[in-house]
């Protein structure tokens, strides 16, 4: 259920700081922390001696110093100090990942090493970028992160879950298109003369009926982009204010997902209370998503059912991310031929199955 080569978002950079930071993703406990000079590293979360989580421990210089019998261990994972000892066994190590920290959060490359391509990484630009104004959030979320895709690439939803933030019935009955590439899924709907749900009156200060649309743009594992402008139906579309919402859905369990989102705009950026409204609806309105997606999550493990047992046209682009996400899936897991001798070519062929879908 689980794409391994992929960058998965573990954190806010400013998260991280003197403490180590546990993190869980795809079943793997982790431990963040910063050594000298605010390098950044991730290990495997798990003393090499009796295997008490090193995040419980405390950060020494560019060590973190394990909690139980002291032994140190460095930002390469290496243990460089044993108290009761000067003789350091060959076996005193623990797993590293390949981690990068960009837009304000932190990245972690969960499969092979040989091929963390930084290239790679979400383009969450909207976030640092001075031409936009953000503000950005988590929850976590007691669902499978495949039911927050599939939330996201319905938005039908808003006109039930949300109706006293961003939604109201013309959400739902506004027709939406599906287009499929080969690295990405877009999901569009164009609403027209509807009245202003109660976020975007605040928001944007449009009262009258307005036009709006949102496109999602769903980047496989679980990023997530929506494009999202309204404008007043008497004008033209050149006077929309539009909004980015962001969100990076990262596994931590088969049943549990860290969910990072952030909202830019580009439209009175220097208005403080403005981006705190932002912050606080945004955070309202995606506990009212957590709230559903928990209850979905618990209603499916009950009866046994699959999550698309009866689906509607609106489905379309949540079963098509489920299929991306499979093929990728099986393309890591089957054999992937290469000229002898070349192990890297084999790394090669894993890493542009990712980027490529059949």
């Amino acid at each position: 259920m689980w794409i391994k080569n992929a960058w998965y978002a573990a954190a806010f950079s400013d998260a991280v700081t003197v403490d180590p930071v546990p993190v869980t993703l795809l079943d793997t406990p982790m431990v963040l922390f910063r050594g000298d000079g605010g390098r950044l590293a991730v290990l495997e979360d798990r003393c090499p001696h009796r295997s008490v989580p090193l995040s419980f421990g405390r950060r020494v210089g560019n060590t973190i110093r394990c909690r139980y019998h002291g032994l140190q261990v460095d930002t390469t994972g290496a243990c460089v100090r044993i108290p009761c000892q000067e003789r350091i066994p060959r076996g005193a190590k623990v797993k590293t990942y390949p981690v990068i920290e960009r837009h304000g959060l932190v990245w972690i490359w969960m499969g092979q090493p040989e091929g963390a391509d930084e290239a790679s990484v979400p383009d969450f630009s909207y976030l640092d970028d001075p031409a936009w104004t953000a503000c950005v959030g988590y929850h976590f979320v007691e669902a499978d992160y495949r039911l927050i895709n599939d939330n996201l690439l319905d938005l039908s939803h808003e006109s039930y879950v949300h109706d006293t933030t961003i939604g109201n019935d013309a959400v739902a009955q506004a027709p939406v298109s599906v287009e499929r590439t080969q690295t990405q899924l877009r999901v569009h709907r164009t609403i027209l003369k509807c009245d202003p749900p109660p976020f975007y009156v605040k928001a944007t200060g449009f009262t009258e009926p307005i036009n709006r649309w949102h496109t999602t743009i769903f980047t496989p594992p679980a990023t997530h982009i929506i494009e999202n402008g309204s404008y007043p139906a008497t004008a033209s579309r050149n006077q929309a204010l539009e909004r980015r919402v962001l969100h990076a859905i990262s596994p931590a369990t088969r049943t549990s997902s860290h969910y990072f989102w952030g909202v830019a705009r580009q439209y009175r950026r220097g208005d403080a209370a403005l981006t705190e409204y932002i912050r606080t609806q945004t955070a309202a309105t995606f506990d009212q998503d957590k709230e559903i997606l928990e209850l979905q999550q618990q209603a499916l493990a009950r009866s046994g059912k699959p999550p698309f047992s009866l689906a509607f046209e609106t489905d379309s682009g949540p079963i098509q991310a489920r299929r991306m996400i499979d093929q990728l899936v099986a393309s890591e897991a089957a054999p992937v031929p290469a000229p002898a001798g070349d192990n890297a070519g084999t790394l090669r062929s894993i890493s542009a199955q990712l980027r490529s879908y059949p």
